[in-house]
């Protein structure tokens, strides 16, 4: 189903484009048969600034730097450097009336050896925007198509580097299995209002995910031989937020519900009945001073994975995510930050003895939970141009790549990890 709707959202926008062109075609071919007069000058010349004001262009381009001792991170990192995560995007909008628009971004990514060396080109968001109300106070709409997840503080512009503090989002954002909440191919309902106590916003987004990702299933599984992939069954995320004086304070609450079934590629793999479900909700909080910024946000996640032939939990276990947050600007282009960061698999089995026991000493305790401390400058050279350096100081191993970490034997329980970013925007 989501190889058939990205198919089918890629052709409405190469049809839309297409047409467009040929528009434009025929009113050149028009104006090259006859001379224009001033007035028909002076009518074109408008023609054209509604086209300049109703379409934007805008991209975006980071290239970044790791070191680290233990572990792996974005390609060969350990005790070398990796130029492994590389992203580029561009999108394009049209405000084709008052009340409709139309958006798309396709995205370039290279992350180490979850995407390989040559990267990967996906449809980002491709979506219409139809405002069903619109009142001085709030308005009420729909949008359809490819639509980023509201997940969050960060989730919905996780690739664009401007838009959050440090290199590294936090670990509430699973960076390992990212393609889960990044977006659905489905609607979007969406309400805005605007009170005397604040603003608030409500986001809900129904359809399904991009389940079909090798770093979803090692993720989940913990084997990077596994040979099939997951499929998405139909799932949704939902965010609540509320602001008060101009955005200084934010406060959110998203939730999501996520159900996959595993899809074998021969009769005898072990996963062959395996189903996902997977409950999650995350609470933010937000504070934007003019010098010193403060964030939080905890998430929690019911993961239940189901023998599909019995129908009932094969097995089930609660993760737990958090992290605070503070940041403060020397400069108007000079930034600091320091996070604490915490990512818990289980919470019954918070240092991993158990899935050590279980898996007879394979899989190392330390993959069950990580705990990082985290330094970072930003230095905004021009509102085009940012370079971004950072430190970590992790222990535990439960977020890594298992992609660039194949060998669990020799996953680090304590290690460093050095990175630099350089990002482009217009």
């Amino acid at each position: 189903m989501n190889r058939f709707i990205t198919l089918m959202l890629t052709n409405i926008f190469i049809a839309f484009l297409l047409s467009f062109s040929v528009c434009a075609q025929e009113i050149s071919s028009e104006s090259i048969m006859e001379a224009p007069t001033q007035e028909e000058n002076k009518l074109w010349e408008g023609v054209k600034k509604t086209w300049r004001d109703d379409i934007q262009f805008h991209g975006f381009l980071s290239q970044g730097l790791f070191s680290s001792s233990g572990n792996n991170v974005y390609g060969q990192s350990k005790d070398s450097v990796s130029a492994g995560s590389t992203e580029m995007g561009l999108n394009v909008s049209y405000q084709a009336l008052n009340n409709l628009s139309f958006a798309v971004q396709g995205l370039y990514r290279r992350a180490g050896a979850i995407t390989g060396d040559a990267g990967e080109v996906t449809l980002d968001f491709a979506f219409f925007d139809l405002n069903l109300l619109n009142l001085q106070e709030g308005r009420i709409g729909v949008r359809g198509g490819r639509i980023k997840n509201p997940w969050g503080l960060y989730n919905e512009t996780r690739d664009v580097a401007f838009t959050h503090p440090t290199i590294f989002l936090p670990l509430a954002y699973f960076e390992r299995s990212r393609t889960l909440l990044l977006a659905v191919d489905g609607g979007q309902l969406y309400a805005d209002y605007n009170t005397s106590i604040g603003y608030f916003s409500f986001k809900f987004n129904y359809g399904w995910i991009n389940a079909n990702d090798k770093e979803v299933l090692t993720a989940i599984v913990n084997d990077p031989t596994a040979s099939g992939h997951f499929e998405s069954d139909p799932s949704f995320v939902t965010q609540l937020s509320y602001e008060i004086m101009d955005g200084e304070y934010v406060f959110a609450l998203s939730y999501a519900d996520l159900k996959m079934s595993y899809q074998a590629k021969n009769a005898d793999d072990p996963y062959a009945q395996m189903g996902a479900n997977f409950n999650t909700f995350m609470l933010s909080a937000q504070y934007n001073g003019e010098r010193f910024s403060f964030v939080s946000e905890y998430s929690l996640k019911w993961n239940e994975i189901t023998d599909i032939r019995l129908g009932v939990p094969d097995s089930f276990a609660v993760s737990e995510r958090w992290y605070v947050q503070a940041g403060y600007r020397f400069l108007d282009n000079l930034q600091a930050t320091l996070r604490y960061d915490s990512a818990i698999q289980n919470l019954k089995d918070r240092y991993g003895k158990g899935i050590e026991a279980k898996s007879g000493g394979l899989i190392p305790a330390h993959m069950a939970f990580t705990q990082d401390l985290v330094f970072g400058l930003r230095w905004d050279i021009t509102p085009s141009w940012m370079v971004r350096a950072e430190y970590h100081r992790v222990h535990g191993a439960a977020t890594i790549s298992l992609l660039d970490n194949p060998d669990l034997s020799k996953i680090a329980k304590d290690w460093n990890i050095y990175a630099l970013q350089v990002a482009f925007r217009f």
